[in-house]
């Protein structure tokens, strides 16, 4: 029975396949020329193991979480650490902050027959341009006593006009500034024993004589703006001094210069320009001995490139200096310009080095400013710095105290230093001996030298009352040929500490220490037949100084307050220069008024 079954059910699956396959092989004979497929839906080709190019880029969007927010004042102090540079605490403003005012005047009277005045005014603040007026008057007219422990008169005085406007352009600024600065004062100073004034008179050329230093400057500088930096940018000027002195002696400097920066794809280039001509009348030739005019033309140029990193920076560059004078050979010189800078901790610690080098331009006004009491007929040469190598780290121990130690090694040609001379005559008869002149003016010596300068930095800010800073520098000179390098400190440091607590009063302190100084009077002995006999040295030395000054501020209201200081609180009698002693405690009072 149940094979019957089988037999019956494998029949009919075999009358079936026939049937089908006889279907088919008729459809495909009957369309040998012509085939048509038809298809339920648009053929799809895939590919296993392979990812799918969209030709229209299709975004997976994730569902976003809804952001938390905290919303709280902070009212403690907020510390930048950007820089290591010092920068003020940002705090909340107890009051609404004041609109800012016009301008202020202070007023002041002190020991020494010493009146005080000085008002600066500004415009308000326009859109297009700015004007500013800014002027000065200070002076004293008491006696000093020197180390010598004669007492001499010594008033000198200082007037300054200041005027200066800015112009907003689109993406530059124009800056103009139109300066007076008028100084007066005597030679009241010497060195050695004291003397009778008669005796002065007689031997000092320019004992108790006045001198009076007008100078006038003019700047015209434009500049790109500092928040429209792009792949160019520049800085350039033009300046014109006219310096004036009593004795006769008139400096005419024009300059010109300019810096220019710009942007490439891997490093950035930067070109410094520079050109100045200096003419002077009525000043003793060192060449010719003779008095007159000179004129002078200097070149520099300092191209540079600058490569960029997050953690480290590398300039590269040469300094070229040009001198050409009337009565020199042209002086050329060319030095490296190279800085290099690594921040192995970021805004933490840093490491830089470089090498440089420089041709001071030794021009009549910043002799005189460097040291009134030389010789008013000078003619200086120029210092040559050959090359300076420099090195050195600096950086944040936190957020409130950041630090600087820096070495610099230099090698001089031709530095000047200054000197007194006074010359004697002998009698070849009996030898007798007698002084014929005493300056009290400063001539100079010129050496060779290399100069090894430590120097550091501390800078503290305790809180937003407590503000302290500490530098210095120490000194290390050899010589080619001099004993010593006259005049010139084996250190210098200074302190100052700000105190601004709440409520009305504030205080400041500053403390300046300078080492000890070799300072050289140089006598020239000759016979009366004019026959020069060879110079004898007179060394003295210029006891280190200590100067402590101290003020205090009273903050009577929004717009007024009274103030005091007092300079040398030590008492101590120093000498800035050989013979010229400075006066002893300084005290000044006065009051400011802004409005």
């Amino acid at each position: 029975m149940i094979m019957k079954r089988s037999f019956t059910i494998y029949s009919a699956l075999l009358l079936t396949f026939l049937f089908c396959g006889q279907v088919a092989f008729a459809q495909q004979d009957s369309t040998l020329l012509h085939k048509e497929v038809e298809v339920i839906k648009a053929y799809e080709p895939i590919i296993n193991d392979a990812y799918k190019i969209n030709d229209i880029p299709q975004i997976n969007r994730e569902t976003p979480e809804k952001p938390t927010f905290n919303y709280q004042i902070n009212s403690q102090p907020v510390f930048s650490t950007f820089t290591i540079e010092p920068v003020e605490a940002a705090q909340m403003s107890r009051e609404p902050k004041a609109t800012m005012g016009s301008g202020l005047i202070k007023g002041g009277v002190g020991n020494y027959k010493t009146p005080y005045g000085e008002l600066f005014f500004n415009t308000k603040a326009g859109r297009k341009s700015t004007l500013s007026m800014h002027f000065k008057h200070l002076s004293s007219d008491g006696k000093i006593k020197l180390l010598n422990k004669d007492k001499v008169e010594a008033p000198q005085s200082e007037n300054v006009i200041g005027l200066a406007t800015n112009h907003y352009f689109r993406n530059s600024t124009l800056s103009i500034s139109l300066d007076f600065d008028r100084q007066a004062f005597r030679y009241y100073g010497y060195a050695g024993d004291s003397i009778s004034n008669m005796l002065k008179e007689y031997y000092m050329p320019y004992w108790n004589e006045q001198q009076v230093y007008s100078k006038g400057n003019l700047s015209v500088e434009l500049a790109k703006n500092k928040g429209n930096y792009d792949d160019f940018n520049y800085s350039t000027g033009l300046g014109y001094q006219l310096l004036s002195s009593k004795t006769g002696q008139t400096s005419h400097l024009i300059n010109l210069n300019g810096i220019f920066d710009h942007e490439f794809d891997s490093f950035s280039g930067n070109l410094g320009v520079g050109i100045s001509y200096l003419t002077t009348d009525s000043i003793l030739n060192t060449v010719t001995g003779n008095y007159g005019k000179k004129q002078q033309i200097f070149l520099k140029l300092t191209p540079s490139i600058l490569f960029q990193g997050e953690t480290a920076s590398l300039r590269v560059g040469l300094n070229s200096f040009n001198m050409f004078d009337d009565d020199y050979d042209a002086v050329f010189l060319l030095t490296p310009n190279i800085k290099a800078e690594w921040w192995p901790i970021e805004n933490m610690l840093a490491l830089f080095a470089g090498a440089d080098g420089n041709l001071q331009h030794n021009h009549y006004s910043a002799i005189t400013s460097e040291n009134k009491y030389v010789n008013p007929f000078q003619d200086i040469k120029n210092t040559e710095y050959n090359y300076i190598l420099t090195g050195g780290i600096k950086g944040k121990f936190s957020s409130r105290f950041s630090y600087r130690i820096q070495a610099d090694y230099a090698d001089i040609s031709g530095q000047h230093f200054f000197v007194l001379n006074q010359a004697g005559m002998i009698n070849t008869m009996n030898q007798t001996y007698s002084l014929i002149s005493k300056e009290n003016t400063f001539d100079v010596l010129y050496d060779d030298l290399t100069q090894l300068t430590i120097g550091g930095e501390i800078h503290y800010t305790a809180s937003d009352e407590i503000d302290f800073l500490l530098k210095g520098n120490f000194y290390s000179y050899d010589m080619a040929n001099m004993q010593e390098a006259w005049q010139k400190p084996t250190y210098e440091a200074s302190a100052s500490l700000n105190f601004n607590p709440d409520g009305p009063l504030h205080f400041n302190v500053d403390i300046y220490a300078i080492g000890e100084k070799k300072a050289l009077v140089q006598t020239t002995d000759f016979f009366s037949s004019s026959y020069f006999l060879p110079s004898t040295n007179e060394v003295h030395t210029i006891d280190p100084i200590i100067d402590m000054n101290f003020g205090i501020e009273y903050q009577y209201s929004p717009n007024l307050s009274f103030w005091g200081h007092v300079n040398n609180f030590s008492f101590q009698k120093y000498e800035d220069w050989l013979g010229y002693t400075n006066q002893s405690i300084n005290l000044l009072v006065g009051a400011s008024l802004s409005f």
